[in-house]
């Protein structure tokens, strides 16, 4: 409904009010008479068969020397990358992940007289079938990376003990060679407790007091522990072997995977770049050392 302000604008626009009421009674299918004089509105071309012809979608055509240029940068940005990947791993770059049991005053790691052969010895009385191969295998691979030459002094009944002497008169008047065995946690009397877990293997240097130069030490290999004898595997007891030795040799625990130091092992079954760069800094490259006489 109209207001009354809409009416009278209309009369005012020159409407009569007759004209006006007649337009609010024509029917809505009535012509008005204004449009008669109109010409038609032709109608859309669109909507009319044939009007237009239909439109096809344009398809963008590329010269081959494009195509062939792309196709060549994608291979070459490919190739780069592979390549990328590949060099960016440097050996070289980890071997800073080693760390020292102990350094002396003027910051050199303490290390055996690399001069001398280390002497060892092997108890394997509750040893898996196997593991003196292992010892032999772990040595031959520290003699390698470390130039150090190694003797083995044959099998001992010796029980290491909580405080070991280091100068034993089975061993005649010398350095106690370094004793391998392998214990019950249990029955111990050195721990394999580490961090509230119970370790694969545990090992100690000794240097004598007053001196920064190790010539005796001892590893005990945890003679409950499942893993088999060899190397095959990062949990097999030939690494866990090598790790000890790494400590008895001076080296202590770095926090890198992919070195044997890490305290799990890193996931390897032998000397990660750090572990090698760290026994070459305490091998023979780094000249000779005095060997404490023995008291």
């Amino acid at each position: 409904m109209l207001s009354t302000g809409s009416r009278a604008g209309l009369k005012e626009r020159g409407l009569p009010y007759d004209a006006w009421n007649a337009e609010r009674r024509r029917s809505p299918d009535e012509e008005h008479p204004l449009a008669a004089n109109l010409p038609p509105v032709p109608p859309r071309p669109d909507l009319v068969p044939g009007g237009w012809p239909p439109l096809e979608p344009r398809r963008r055509r590329f010269p081959a020397w494009v195509i062939g240029s792309a196709l060549l940068t994608i291979v070459a940005m490919v190739g780069a990358l592979i390549t990328s990947l590949v060099v960016r791993y440097d050996p070289a770059d980890h071997r800073d992940e080693h760390r020292f049991i102990a350094r002396d005053f003027g910051g050199d790691p303490l290390r055996w007289n690399p001069c001398e052969p280390v002497h060892y010895v092997v108890n394997v009385a509750d040893a898996p079938a196997g593991s003196l191969a292992d010892v032999q295998e772990a040595v031959s691979l520290v003699s390698a990376a470390t130039g150090i030459s190694f003797a083995y002094d044959g099998l001992t009944d010796e029980v290491l003990e909580r405080r070991r002497d280091m100068v034993q008169t089975r061993y005649g008047d010398r350095w106690a060679p370094v004793l391998v065995t392998w214990l019950d946690p249990d029955s111990a009397q050195v721990s394999f407790r580490s961090e509230g877990d119970i370790a694969a293997g545990v090992a100690s240097p000794f240097t004598p007091p007053g001196s920064d130069v190790i010539v005796s030490g001892w590893i005990a290999i945890n003679a409950e522990d499942p893993n088999p004898p060899g190397f095959g595997a990062p949990d097999d007891q030939g690494p866990v072997v090598l790790h000890e030795w790494a400590h008895v040799m001076g080296l202590d625990h770095v926090k890198a995977q992919g070195q044997l130091m890490h305290p799990a092992g890193g996931g390897m079954s032998g000397f990660g770049p750090g572990d090698l760069e760290g026994l070459r800094q305490v091998g023979r490259s780094q000249g000779c050392l005095t060997t404490p006489p023995v008291p």
